[in-house]
């Protein structure tokens, strides 16, 4: 049987979009409970032993949120996975902070080893939380901006500098994807899959991921669909906890608690994925499929 070869598949996102959780969740499809019925099946773990990804998984499986670093761990997740016919794909995850990726916006600095994994792989996961999306200021409330700043300058004889991270959620992304093309870095990828996570804190909207992004992110959508870099796209909305976790920050949100110990009740962890393509699955490495065909 041939044996086909894959490259890195990387996954990118800004703060809190949902990577390690992702990442926790696929741990646990594709090497505990080993799902016959996923596209792709676990092989090997190459670069790393299985305590990073099984601490991350442990907290997944109690309903815990995952502790928030601000700095890149340096960790390089490689996973052999195969297919249903045996063909390999070898897939690669930084497993960087989300700071590292808002660097690329607000300093114009790349982590190395993610501009060395950018210039290899075939296939970018892009992470967007559905539900911090921070959307552009209107016209009326740049007016209103505008003049309760002009008043407080008069008053305190300063105005307030602007910071790279106050812009919109779609711009900063748009850039992360222009300069993954620029001469510096020159990722090969043509296959983009954005993942938009915390569905479930949307999906009442009843509307489709491609919708979401649509209506949400039209800078971003018009981008993906119009824009010279030419990707080939597809939109997932994703749920990969099934609601909020436990946190160390809120302690009597009875409601929360109610929640998480329905989660923790299910009988089956993998009943809490909910992976929109748009139609229902809970089949994770589907979008990594994809991006490696």
């Amino acid at each position: 049987m041939t044996e086909k070869s894959q490259g890195a598949v990387v996954i990118c996102g800004l703060p809190a979009s949902g990577k390690t959780t992702f990442l926790a969740a696929l741990w646990y499809e594709v090497f505990e409970k080993r799902d016959p019925n996923a596209r792709l099946s676990f092989e090997t773990l190459t670069g790393l032993d299985h305590s990073h990804l099984n601490a991350i998984m442990r907290r997944w499986l109690e309903a815990k949120e995952q502790i928030h670093t601000e700095t890149a761990s340096g960790k390089i997740v490689s996973m052999n996975l195969k297919d249903k016919a045996g063909s390999k794909v070898r897939l690669t995850f930084p497993d960087l902070s989300g700071e590292s990726y808002q660097a690329i916006w607000e300093d114009r600095e790349c982590d190395p080893k993610l501009a060395e994994l950018l210039r290899g792989c075939d296939g970018i996961l892009m992470f967007v939380n559905a539900n911090k999306i921070k959307r552009p200021v209107g016209v009326a409330e740049t007016t209103q901006y505008a003049e309760k700043l002009a008043s407080n300058a008069a008053e305190a004889g300063a105005s307030e500098d602007w910071h790279p991270k106050l812009a919109p959620t779609a711009v900063k992304l748009v850039e992360m994807l222009q300069m993954f093309r620029c001469e510096a870095l020159q990722a090969r990828a043509t296959r983009l899959a954005v993942v938009l996570s915390a569905w479930d804190k949307v999906e009442e909207e009843n509307v489709t991921p491609e919708q979401f992004l649509a209506s949400e992110l039209p800078l971003l959508d018009q981008y993906l669909r119009n824009g010279p870099d030419r990707w080939n796209v597809r939109v997932y909305g994703l749920s990969a906890q099934g609601g909020d976790y436990e946190s160390e920050e809120v302690k009597d949100d009875e409601e929360r608690n109610e929640k998480v110990a329905e989660i923790r009740a299910m009988d089956d962890a993998s009943e809490r994925i909910r992976l929109y393509t748009p139609e229902l699955s809970r089949d994770l490495t589907e979008p990594i499929a994809w991006l490696t065909a």
